[in-house]
């Protein structure tokens, strides 16, 4: 066995290049700005009515990570992961995934939302009343504010935005208690008008670096 593996590594040492290019890329990124790339065949979830989606084309996206939140694991289903502590002893959980196409519609995923909290489905007419819409270079992209009715017995409140891109939707989705998550609010909204994405239909074309955020922006 020993001999077999040395023989192997003798006739293909381009391997030993190849494991130490992502530990040479882990070592110099930088702490602010995620790049995560994700290839096609890896990326496969199952959508909420039972079926499994196609993969989402290979792209990357940037990102500016807030002062005091701490990343955390991700998964296959997870492209980021995020958790930010309060002075209560509470915690907010930030999830970022992507999923192909319009992955059901924006109705859809706000009432998705909304049943969370225990709150009734919206009507599509009834959508302007509930979001905030803008653009992130370039395409559409979606804000919602949910939060529990007064007399829940545990009272939670979600800021959500989808983002719209060529062929696949991003979900950026906090989740916590009221108070801490009004105490983070303008750094979700930062977070997210912060993403970047490099679109694999766009020609190649590089994405815009995102600002580094400065102290004063607080």
């Amino acid at each position: 066995m020993i001999a077999e593996a040395t023989r192997i590594s003798q006739l293909r040492p381009g391997y030993a290049v190849l494991l130490c290019v992502p530990i040479f890329l882990t070592s110099c990124r930088n702490d602010k700005i995620e790049v995560y790339r994700i290839p096609k065949e890896n990326l496969s979830v199952a959508m909420e009515q039972g079926n499994v989606a196609p993969p989402v084309p290979e792209h990357s996206a940037q990102w500016v990570k807030p002062d005091g939140w701490s990343e955390q694991p991700v998964s296959e289903m997870r492209l980021g992961s995020f958790k930010v502590n309060g002075p209560d002893g509470t915690s907010a959980d930030i999830s970022v995934v992507v999923f192909p196409g319009e992955a059901g519609g924006l109705v859809s995923n706000i009432n998705r939302w909304r049943g969370q909290l225990e709150l009734p489905p919206l009507e599509e007419k009834q959508l302007p009343e509930t979001i905030q819409q803008t653009e992130i270079q370039g395409a559409p992209a979606f804000f919602v504010d949910l939060r529990t009715a007064e007399n829940s017995a545990k009272p939670s409140r979600i800021l959500g935005a989808v983002l719209q891109r060529p062929g696949r939707t991003w979900f950026v989705k906090m989740t916590g208690s009221p108070t801490l998550l009004e105490s983070q609010r303008q750094k979700f909204f930062d977070f997210v008008n912060s993403f970047r994405f490099n679109d694999s239909d766009q020609s190649g074309v590089p994405p815009s670096p995102p600002r580094q955020k400065s102290t004063n922006d607080e």
